[in-house]
């Protein structure tokens, strides 16, 4: 009988998903933006029940043990680790001892992983507030442990409480971690106006100590859309956010309006020697993705690599998991390299790019496959 209900549910979904009304052109600090048709989108799975997390709000993908994706939920303090079908728990991080470390137990509501000095790290960040009547707000972090079937770990993770530069409460959503400058960002969530972004440098020293963040720019829409523009084609409400491994990526994610259902993906290309912030600023006309479709409380993006993204909600019922990868023209398997890098070559496998030597298969950003 569950086959039956989860199989019937998840063609609901799939239905729901087709009919879903195409958004209109987004309207971007007063200009229509271009959409980016160069990648592709597929349901690779499900939040299935067996994870047990009802209200999914932050993904990150795993650098310890390849092929898995941690998830996060709002109210629930646990991360549970599955591959990319989401039936299947595979390891799950209990927190027991959140109350006496004084670490905040309820909205958690975005998740990113990165490297520090060499260590991989996960970082939750529990700082939404509807009401924004909360005096401060924190940032849970730990490292990254490995994957193991059935295994369930018992972690005390560090925290870093912090406070906004402008004394006053904000609710926020989206948390992305960046390798190159080792700095955490925030964005806040403002309806029908623009969302903030704001920094601040990870370190593992910060203590008891109270951070105020740094305010770096604004992102999104103001209250003129331009000409013939409505107010829920503008980019505000952002739900999540993440940078690629290597940098040079930048997705932010929004919950347009629950009426109209819409809803975008932004890309920002970094350019060598930018910061994040410089990029935001620089990049007024980011690339929305032509593939991307309405979820339903979409609150979670991560990158696998500088090819492959993943998106998912935090919708009741077995929401869908969908896998975002590079397009190449058909019937393309393989692309050479070029004479300077002999013994190897680029490899197009099942909707990724892969690099292929005498020494084995990596992905793009240098993690063994096999």
């Amino acid at each position: 009988m569950k086959n039956i209900k989860s199989q019937i549910l998840l063609a609901c979904l799939l239905v729901a998903s087709l009919s879903c009304t195409a958004a209109p052109p987004l309207v971007y600090f007063g200009d229509t933006l271009q959409w980016n048709d160069e990648w592709k989108r597929t349901q690779c799975g499900v939040v299935g029940d067996a994870l047990s997390l009802p209200e999914v709000s932050g993904i990150a993908c795993s650098r310890v043990t390849p092929g898995y994706i941690w998830m996060e939920s709002d109210d629930y303090t646990r991360v549970v680790a599955t591959d990319e079908k989401g039936t299947h728990k595979y390891t799950q991080i209990n927190f027991p001892n959140l109350k006496s470390l004084h670490i905040r137990t309820y909205d958690w509501e975005d998740m990113s992983g990165g490297v520090y000095e060499g260590t991989n790290y996960l970082f939750i960040g529990a700082f939404g507030d509807n009401e924004e009547v909360d005096d401060y707000y924190t940032i849970i972090y730990f490292e990254e442990p490995e994957i193991t079937d059935g295994a369930k770990i018992n972690i005390d993770p560090a925290q870093i409480e912090f406070v906004y530069p402008d004394g006053k409460s904000h609710n926020c959503e989206a948390l992305m971690y960046d390798n190159i400058d080792q700095t955490l960002y925030i964005i806040t969530k403002v309806y029908y106006n623009v969302c903030q972004v704001f920094s601040l440098p990870f370190r593992l020293d910060y203590g008891d100590e109270v951070q105020t963040l740094k305010y770096e720019c604004d992102l999104g829409v103001k209250s003129d859309l331009g000409s013939g523009s409505k107010p829920y084609q503008g980019f505000h409400l952002v739900t999540a956010a993440d940078i690629s491994p290597d940098g040079k990526y930048i997705l932010i994610k929004n919950h347009n309006n629950i009426v109209a259902k819409y809803s975008w993906v932004l890309l920002f290309t970094r350019e060598e020697g930018e910061s994040v912030a410089e990029t935001l600023i620089r990049q007024t006309h980011p690339e929305p993705f032509k593939c991307y479709n309405y979820e339903w409380q979409g609150e979670a993006i991560c990158w696998l690599d500088s090819t492959t993204f993943y998106t998912t909600s935090d919708s009741d019922g077995e929401p869908p998991i969908y896998k975002y990868t590079k397009k190449f023209p058909a019937g393309v398997e393989s692309v050479q390299a070029d004479k300077n890098k002999a013994g190897k070559s680029l490899v197009y496998i099942d909707g990724a790019l892969y690099i292929r030597s005498k020494e084995g298969l990596f992905t793009m950003d240098g993690r063994m496959v096999r």
